[in-house]
């Protein structure tokens, strides 16, 4: 692994989390660098919140990613992302496109803007949730 970059997924939902992972493994693979994974953890303490971790950790195995769980302490999330980012040198980052409503982005501000200022050194991938399922969908298909 020589090529200095270092790739970090963020993951919260199982139905596009699986995909990113997915993009983020086929990035290390062609670049021949580290993969994390990051799930921020909102001190909830329930079965969904398990069972995710579970699916992150499996998943996170198949491509030999560094899965990390990383508590909000009462951060808003960009915040506790571009702190575990700098804290792992990350160079590349792959989120999902945010689920806000513009009305939301108005209010709170954009995830993607915000990260774009405190990880001004890192390139930041965004990937459609339209697309990841539009990918999870042709996958389907070949399996059948």
């Amino acid at each position: 692994m020589t090529s200095g970059e270092k790739i970090m997924v963020c993951v919260s939902h199982v139905a596009n989390g699986e995909q990113l992972i997915h993009r983020g493994g086929e990035l290390s693979k062609l670049l021949q660098c580290p993969l994390y994974v990051l799930s921020v953890s909102y001190g909830e303490d329930n079965q969904a919140k398990s069972n995710n971790d579970l699916i992150w950790k499996s998943k996170s195995d198949e491509w030999g990613a560094k899965l990390l769980v990383q508590s909000n302490e009462n951060k808003k999330t960009c915040e506790v992302i571009a702190e575990t980012a700098k804290r792992y040198n990350i160079t590349q980052l792959i989120i999902g496109q945010s689920p806000q409503t513009r009305w939301q982005e108005i209010m709170n501000g954009s995830i993607v803007n915000e990260l774009l200022y405190r990880l001004n050194e890192v390139d930041i991938h965004i990937v459609s949730l339209h697309r990841s399922y539009q990918l999870e969908q042709k996958g389907n298909r070949q399996a059948l």
